[in-house]
């Protein structure tokens, strides 16, 4: 083997053992950064436009994460504290309430609801009383009582720890952010220079990238946080308790079809029907049915101007199994992961496919 060959395996084998050590050591900030990079694309032009008029980048960049801190970061921090106090006021509420009645207590109390002896009738009662004082239960009860008392300990403890790391990664985020806009062309251009790629093939790809972060913001996340403030508003002037816990549930439900947000403002406003009174229950059903979820229809055709029309079934599945798999951060990245694979398919075909067929 010539000298210049072992030169060549050993720079390559050097490069991408450091290289993985270095993935290593940006893990734990792999999440901040990448929402970092969404939040530079989605304000890259507001940066370009705004860097032109105060002739520096640094300046720019710098308003721009300042405005985000203010307008954006704090304002979901405060929101997602206020989220976990209802969750726990919600957990220490049913707590107290199975504390202080039996099981079948609670069961007889749900028969007394209007139509609900339809579904339980007297001969389920008597069967769920006399498993309720059986020794299986008695056992199946304890064991679980044990482990969920354990879970809720260890959440509690934890608490504090959470707390330090979503300030400390809202640091990486927003130092990210500042950097990534100022720097943008330069990390541009590294790419550019050790990609191997054309140059057209390559900004094909990132406009893709670009424009599908615009469609998800646009489409289903911009839906999401209209329903959920839309719901929000209806929950709360309606007198209906734990309202914000609500509408966080209603926008992740705007990600799920058929029902959508639907599948929470409809059993609420069955709940104020027979809780509250007939006015409260129509009220929330011409509110959900004609604002809510027809909020949709105006948001999304935003898509086909802002960013690229994707298939219904793609930015589900991707957005979905991106959630799953990723976090929230996932919302973002499984369309980018779709539709950049799509890009560079397209590109195998046009440079690879064609190019064979003309003796390229």
């Amino acid at each position: 083997m010539s000298r210049e060959r072992i030169f060549f395996y050993s720079l390559m084998g050097l490069t991408v053992f450091f290289a993985f050590l270095v993935f290593l050591l940006i893990t734990p900030f792999i999440v901040p950064i990448l929402w970092a990079v969404i939040f530079s694309l989605i304000t890259y032009p507001i940066h370009i436009k705004l860097s032109k008029s105060l002739k520096s980048d640094s300046l720019s960049a710098f308003i721009i994460t300042v405005i985000t801190l203010l307008f954006i970061v704090i304002p979901f921090l405060l929101i997602g504290l206020l989220a976990v106090n209802q969750a726990i006021e919600i957990t220490k509420s049913i707590t107290d309430y199975l504390q202080s009645h039996s099981l079948l207590e609670v069961l007889n109390n749900i028969y007394k609801v209007p139509y609900a002896d339809r579904l339980i009738t007297p001969d389920i009662l008597q069967r769920a009383e006399e498993y309720l004082k059986s020794e299986e239960f008695r056992s199946l009860l304890t064991t679980y009582g044990t482990k969920l008392t354990q879970k809720v300990g260890e959440v509690f403890t934890s608490m504090l720890f959470t707390v330090g790391s979503v300030l400390f990664k809202t640091f990486v985020f927003l130092i990210s952010f500042f950097f990534i806009l100022r720097d943008g062309r330069r990390f541009l251009a590294f790419i550019e220079r050790f990609f191997p790629m054309d140059k057209e093939d390559l900004y094909d790809v990132l406009l893709t990238i670009y424009k599908t972060v615009l469609a998800v913001v646009y489409g289903s996340v911009g839906v999401a946080v209209a329903q959920g403030v839309l719901g929000f508003v209806a929950y709360f002037f309606l007198g209906l308790k734990y309202s914000l816990i609500w509408a966080m549930l209603t926008s992740v439900a705007s990600f799920v079809p058929p029902f959508g947000a639907g599948a929470v403002w409809f059993p609420i406003a069955v709940y104020l029907f027979f809780e509250k009174g007939i006015l409260h229950g129509i009220l929330m059903f011409l509110w959900g049915s004609l604002v809510v979820s027809t909020i949709d229809n105006v948001i999304r055709p935003i898509i086909m101007k802002k960013g690229i029309d994707l298939p219904y079934i793609v930015l589900f599945l991707s957005t979905i199994g991106g959630l799953l798999t990723f976090g929230f951060v996932g919302l973002f990245l499984g369309p980018i992961l779709f539709t950049t694979f799509f890009s560079l398919v397209l590109i195998y075909e046009k440079r690879i496919l064609k190019g064979d067929q003309k003796g390229v």
